[in-house]
């Protein structure tokens, strides 16, 4: 029997003979074909399949509604579903309230990575399930607004680097498997894994962590120890699921085999492993570090997406890519006026145009008394013209915290 349903409810194991959408508008070549996991179903949704045909005869049916229970009020009221409490919260609050609560929920969360790399380091047990409730939260905000975290998790300092990079790369993630249309519990295993991944560099010289220039082989060797240190560390007192374990085990593994710690390749490394490998490098480049300047989100977006293909899945490069757009918000920019902007909101269907606002004038080296919201994607009322590039705060000596969206 053929039988119509939303892409919500395909299951692995089912059979699909209809994508229902212009095969010009999709990339998908097969047009009947078996659901083999919910990787596939992920696929399929971020091709923009919102429903599909099944052939119940060839593959997994849905299964059949349970029969009506008689329950009373005072239970029902009691013990309400998860979805039915998540309508109830306000999912949308305004940029500058959720950037508050990001604020205190970013040091929230850097204090408790802080705790758990300082028991690494002392040998004492490492309880990876404290962060849960971190996690979660972070989940929340993104989905209320997430022009908020995922920027101000940008803004780190040296001295805390190594934990504000950890609890960076997991809110980087959870926007990541947000736009997948991943489901809200494995987004949290994917932010776990993050959040520990590296929590082995605590038994490393940090001196050796922060080196300038080349590393000798045998340093190489002592840092790549640390994805099985943390393991180690983690399996003797966490009960970690299997995809914050493959975060942990293959955020350094690339594409083209050339990483470590197994060299594994392609489809070997898990997605959880190829998303944690993008989100990691994205965080690490536009970081500044002793060694080096931190590039803008542009910039290193574009060197990410010239290694898709060799060093990083080019499909979850171009998903990623759309998640934070080509100039994420947060980032300066030059317009050809010559005045410095601000991203302020994402056009989704034209990321080369975001909202702005502009407040600085290179060439007289002032700020402009009035900083001015202007939509670049307008054809009218723009007196200030297109992005010429993304720039750097450090180098016009502006404050990037001044000038974060509010």
């Amino acid at each position: 029997m053929i039988r119509k349903i939303s892409i919500d409810q395909l299951q692995p194991g089912m059979y699909v003979v209809d994508l229902h959408k212009r095969w010009l508008d999709h990339s998908i070549w097969i047009k009947r074909f078996k659901v083999r996991d919910d990787e596939h179903i992920w696929k399929l949704k971020d091709e923009g399949i919102t429903e599909v045909s099944i052939d119940t005869d060839r593959g997994v049916d849905l299964p059949a509604p349970p029969p009506p229970t008689i329950r009373s009020d005072a239970v029902e009221q009691k013990f309400k579903s998860l979805a039915e409490i998540k309508a109830e919260i306000t999912h949308t609050v305004s940029l500058g309230e959720e950037r508050r609560r990001a604020t205190k929920l970013l040091r929230e969360a850097s204090d408790t990575v802080t705790d758990l790399m300082l028991s690494a380091r002392a040998g004492r047990g490492v309880d990876a399930a404290r962060l849960e409730p971190v996690v979660v939260k972070m989940l929340e905000s993104v989905s209320r607004n997430p022009d908020a975290l995922v920027p101000l998790s940008r803004l780190k300092s040296e001295e805390t680097y190594a934990t504000e990079h950890a609890v960076a790369t997991a809110g980087l993630i959870i926007a990541f498997g947000r736009h997948q249309g991943m489901p809200e519990p494995e987004i949290e295993k994917l932010a776990l894994g993050t959040m520990v991944k590296d929590i082995g560099q605590a038994a490393i010289d940090a001196r050796l962590i922060t080196k300038p220039g080349m590393l000798s082989q045998a340093e190489f060797s002592i840092v790549q120890s640390h994805v099985e240190e943390g393991l180690a560390v983690l399996e003797a007192t966490s009960h970690l699921s299997a995809t914050s374990v493959s975060v942990v085990l293959e955020h350094h593994e690339r594409y083209n085999g050339c990483g470590y710690p197994y060299r594994m390749a392609g489809d070997e490394i898990s997605t959880a492993g190829r998303m944690a490998a993008i989100v990691d490098t994205y965080d690490a480049m536009t970081s500044a570090r002793p060694y080096r300047a931190a590039l803008s989100p542009s910039l290193a977006l574009r060197q990410l997406y010239d290694e898709g293909g060799r060093q990083y899945d080019p499909a979850l490069v171009a998903a990623f890519v759309k998640t934070v757009g080509i100039y994420p918000v947060g980032t300066l920019v030059l317009l050809e006026s010559g005045h410095l902007a601000v991203v302020e909101q994402l056009h989704p269907d034209n990321m080369l145009t975001p909202i702005v606002r502009v407040f600085y004038h290179t060439g007289r080296r002032q700020y402009l008394t009035t900083p001015a919201e202007v939509d670049l994607s307008r054809k009218v009322g723009n007196h200030y013209g297109q992005i010429v590039r993304a720039e750097s705060y450090e180098r016009w000596g502006i404050s990037p915290l001044r000038w974060q969206p509010a």
